[in-house]
C-alpha cells in the first residue's frame, strides 16, 4: 500500500491549522519539506513536547514524506529557544544526509507555514496560494509523527493537549479524540469557579471560543482557560455588528494595522486599513482593499496594532464569508519575488503579545508530557478535517475498539476518516456526533 493510501486510512490530518488531509497534501511532487514546529501561539508548549520525547518518529515521518514527494531536502523549523526540542532532534538526525534544523526567532506568527517557509528557504508562497506552488511541502510536526505511526499500522486516536491558563495544574496531557473539555478541566484543577471560566480551543491570537461541552479535536493543539471578564474574553465577545460600528467611527486611518500585517510583510497586496476606510464608507461594489479578505491568514496582527482596539481581523473573515457565499472568487493571484523591505524589521515577539493580551500570569515553557487515562465518554466530531464531514460506518449499539474505523470521508470529496479512541459501544450517532461509551 502506497503512503499516501496508508496514511488517508489511518486519518491523519494537519495537527497544527485547519486539519487539511494530509494524505492529498503529500500527493504531490516537491523538492523539500518543513516540518512545522515553531508553535508561535502564545501559552502552548504541546509541539515543543512531541519534538523532545518523540524526534525519532518525527524524523522517520519526515523522511517518509520526503520519499514519497521527491525531496532530497528537509528541514525541521522550531525557535532557537526550544533548547530541549534541539538537543533531542539533533542527536537523531547526526549523520542523516538532508535533513538539517531550521532556527527561528521568538516572532509571531512564524508558525504560519507561509512565513515559515519564506523564514527557512527564502520561497515567497503566490497570493491566494500554498506551498506545493514553490515546490514545497509544509507540515505540523505531530502531523510528521502520526505519519510515521500510520506506516507502522496506528490509527490516529489520541493526541497531545496544552492546558493552561486559570488553573492549578497546567499541563500537556496525552489525551483520546473526543474527550469532553469539562473533563480535562477538572483534572487540571479550576482555580476559579467553574461558570466563570471560558475555554480557547487553540492559542490566544487565532484559538476560537468553545463550550466546556465540547470535546477534543485532531487540531486542537491547546486549551485556554480564561476568566469571563478577562480582557481578551470580553473583547473577543464584542458581537461584529459593534465591531463594525465601532470601525466606522474610530479607524483613524493610521496604517498600523497594514504595517504589522504578516502577509503584507510577504508582498501580497493586502492593506487592512484600506478594507477599514470602505467599512466607513460602506462602499456596495467589493474594492480591491476588500477582496484582500481571500488573502487573510486571521493571524491577529492587526488586532494588536491598531490603537483604537478595533478588529480588521474579524472584517475581514465576515468579508470573506460573504464573498464565497456570493460565489466571488478570489482575484489576487501575484507572486511577489520579494519581501517587503522592512520585513525583519517588523517581527512582533511573542513576549509582546503575551503582555499586550495580560497573559503573563500563565506563560510557562516547561509543561510536562502527562498520558492520561481515556475517559468514560467520549463524542467524536464529524467535522474535525477540512472538507466535507465524515459519514459514519458504525451504528447505535455496535461495539467498538480503540482504532476501529467509525467514520469516512464521502466517495470522492475531501475529508478524513475517524477512528473509535477507547474501547466501548456506540450509544448514539447524530449530524454532528459519534458518542462511545467505554467499556471499562
Amino acid at each position: 500500500m502506497s503512503l499516501v493510501e496508508t496514511v488517508k486510512q489511518a486519518g491523519v490530518i494537519g495537527c497544527g491549522g485547519a486539519g487539511f488531509p494530509t494524505h492529498v497534501k503529500i500527493d504531490t511532487q516537491a523538492d523539500v519539506v518543513v516540518a512545522n514546529g515553531a508553535e508561535c501561539e502564545p501559552l502552548l508548549n504541546s509541539d515543543q513536547r512531541v519534538m523532545e520525547h518523540y524526534a525519532d518518529e518525527l524524523v522517520e515521518g519526515l523522511c517518509l514524506i520526503m520519499e514519497q514527494v521527491g525531496a532530497k531536502r528537509g528541514i525541521i523549523g522550531l525557535k532557537e529557544a526550544y533548547h530541549g526540542s534541539m538537543d533531542a532532534i539533533s542527536k537523531r538526525i547526526e549523520g542523516l544526509e538532508g535533513v538539517e534544523i531550521g532556527v527561528l526567532g521568538n516572532f509571531y506568527p512564524s508558525g504560519d507555514e507561509q512565513i515559515l517557509l519564506t523564514e527557512l528557504t527564502g520561497r515567497i508562497v503566490p497570493e491566494g496560494g500554498i506551498p506545493p506552488m514553490v515546490n514545497a511541502v509544509v507540515s505540523n510536526v505531530l502531523t510528521m509523527v502520526q505519519v510515521a505511526r500510520a506506516a507502522k499500522g496506528q490509527n490516529v486516536t489520541h493526541r497531545e493537549v496544552t492546558l493552561v491558563g486559570e488553573i492549578k495544574k497546567p499541563k500537556v496531557v496525552i489525551t483520546a479524540i473526543g474527550t469532553p473539555i469539562r473533563d480535562l478541566l477538572n483534572l487540571a484543577l479550576p482555580a476559579i469557579p467553574v461558570e466563570d471560566i471560558v475555554v480557547i480551543d487553540g492559542g490566544p491570537m487565532m484559538g476560537r471560543i468553545v463550550s466546556l461541552d465540547d470535546t477534543i479535536n485532531k487540531t486542537t493543539s491547546g486549551l485556554v482557560f480564561l476568566s469571563k471578564d478577562h480582557p481578551l474574553i470580553q473583547w473577543r465577545n464584542i458581537p461584529m455588528p459593534a465591531m463594525v460600528r465601532r470601525s466606522s467611527a474610530a479607524c483613524c486611518q493610521c496604517r498600523d494595522c497594514t504595517e504589522a500585517c504578516s502577509r503584507y510583510m510577504q508582498g501580497h497586496d493586502i492593506q487592512p486599513h484600506l478594507m477599514m476606510r470602505s467599512l466607513a464608507y460602506q462602499t456596495e461594489e467589493p474594492t480591491s482593499g476588500m477582496t484582500a479578505a481571500f488573502l487573510c491568514s486571521q493571524c491577529g496582527l492587526c488586532e494588536f496594532a491598531c490603537p483604537m482596539n478595533l478588529s480588521p481581523r474579524r472584517a475581514f473573515a465576515a468579508l470573506a464569508a460573504k464573498f464565497r457565499a456570493g460565489g466571488l472568487k478570489n482575484p489576487h493571484h501575484n507572486a511577489p519575488k520579494t519581501v517587503h523591505e522592512f520585513n525583519k524589521y517588523r517581527k512582533i515577539g511573542k513576549d509582546r503579545l503575551i503582555r499586550r493580551y495580560k497573559l503573563t500570569d500563565y506563560d510557562t515553557h516547561s509543561l510536562t508530557l502527562t498520558p492520561i487515562p481515556d475517559p468514560p465518554m467520549v463524542k467524536i466530531s464529524l467535522t474535525q478535517a477540512f472538507g466535507a464531514p465524515s459519514e459514519p460506518v458504525v451504528k447505535a449499539g455496535d461495539s467498538v475498539v480503540s482504532g476501529q474505523l467509525i467514520a469516512q470521508a464521502p466517495e470522492g470529496k475531501l475529508g478524513a476518516a475517524l477512528h473509535a479512541s477507547i474501547d466501548g459501544t456506540i450509544t448514539e450517532i447524530d449530524s454532528d456526533y459519534i458518542t462511545i461509551e467505554g467499556s471499562k
